[in-house]
């Protein structure tokens, strides 16, 4: 994994880690019924972080597969 790759990845974490679309906070955050029902209290740092590893996940993937077919 090259420096171009890393500095990639990096700020895609650090951008989705502030800004998530409306759908995913929305469905996730703001309107989410389902933290009355679990036993403990899910704080926003960890909502935005899973947020951000799954989308650097995601840009990793892309990043993978047009290097792979394109």
């Amino acid at each position: 994994m090259n420096t171009t790759h890393k500095v990639t990845l990096l700020t895609a974490f650090t951008i989705s880690f502030f800004v998530q679309p409306s759908w995913v906070y929305n469905n996730f955050w703001a309107k989410a019924d389902f933290y009355d029902s679990i036993p403990f209290v899910v704080p926003y740092f960890v909502y935005a972080t899973i947020a951000a590893l799954l989308a650097s996940a995601t840009c990793e993937i892309a990043i993978r597969f047009v290097k792979k077919y394109l």
